[in-house]
């Protein structure tokens, strides 16, 4: 299906609010109603916006749904579904990737709220068959996915070492990052990461796999630099701190969100992998020294440690 196919199917089936039943409309926030109890979006249709320069042609959609009430609620005697279920919603930006494949970006990575079998997902599927029988949505792939996990290794060491990755494009700061053992044990690092964290170094050690991670970028546009803090995962999803969004030609804050996503999804992270790719034959030698520089930081900060322990034991009084 063609996205102009989409999205006149999309317009065919809106959010019914007599029966509950979720439905497509616009992404516009003016009067949506999100959030309240018993009430309807105001009628609209998705758009399809033309390709700029950093972005692709797009259909922006929104899933209007009723979220259910509190547990104990639809017990009452009183309880009446249309007035007591709250307006909640999804946004949902498609684009064309090929000839045989469009690709989807949605405003949650809530697995609970993307696989309801009423849900989004489960609409646009009936869409998308509603063409073709044979069409199907591949939930565990995605179009924006990462070239593989050792890029998080490489984002800590360029923040370290080559922090401007492109004239325009700096990595600001790690503050966060996951990692995965040999026994898939998993660990958080918070509050910062960087090659003076004795878990940190082992984990770089041990060759951990890591990811998802907690990243700040500042991108400079003219006389102006926007900063970004998300959390990207390999599959190039991201989820985006808002507090510490900074975009100095936008004062609303959820345009600010919807125009900081679009630049991750569309621009910032499929360029960080091209990034990562282009460096591939300098990283294969380089992550290995990485590795052994790690192994022989521990080595020298234990047996100081070990050291200094020894020092103070024979010292002390007996």
């Amino acid at each position: 299906m063609t996205l102009e196919e989409i999205r006149q199917a999309m317009s065919e089936c809106p959010p019914n609010h007599e029966n509950l039943t979720g439905g497509w409309a616009s992404i516009n926030d003016f009067q949506s109603n999100l959030g309240l109890v018993g009430v309807a979006p105001p009628p609209s249709t998705p758009v399809i916006h033309p390709a700029t320069d950093t972005l692709p042609e797009m259909l922006k959609a929104r899933f209007y749904y009723w979220a259910m009430p509190p547990a104990g609620m639809s017990a009452h005697p009183n309880y009446n579904p249309q007035s007591s279920r709250r307006l909640a919603a999804i946004d949902v930006m498609i684009t064309q990737v090929d000839s045989s494949h469009i690709g989807m970006l949605f405003s949650t990575r809530t697995q609970q709220v993307l696989r309801k079998r009423d849900g989004v997902v489960a609409s646009l599927q009936t869409i998308l068959q509603s063409a073709d029988g044979k069409i199907t949505i591949e939930r565990n792939r995605s179009h924006m996915e990462l070239q593989d996990t050792d890029i998080f290794l490489w984002l800590t060491v360029q923040r370290r070492d080559k922090p401007q990755i492109a004239p325009d494009l700096r990595l600001d700061k790690v503050s966060g990052i996951s990692g995965r053992d040999a026994s898939f044990r998993t660990a958080d690092l918070r509050a910062g990461v960087d090659f003076d964290r004795p878990n940190f170094l082992t984990a770089v050690a041990e060759a951990d796999t890591l990811g998802p991670i907690d990243i700040s970028f500042v991108q400079h546009v003219g006389q102006e630099n926007n900063s970004i803090h998300a959390k990207v995962h390999v599959d190039g999803g991201f989820e985006i701190r808002k507090n510490d969004l900074h975009f100095p030609q936008i004062l609303d804050g959820e345009q600010m969100m919807v125009e900081a996503s679009l630049l991750l999804a569309y621009s910032l992270i499929p360029r960080i992998n091209a990034l990562y790719i282009a460096d591939a034959v300098n990283w294969e030698n380089r992550r290995l020294e990485v590795i052994e520089e790690a192994m022989k930081d521990l080595e020298e900060r234990y047996r100081s440690a070990r050291d200094a322990l020894t020092e103070r034991l024979v010292g002390s009084p007996r």
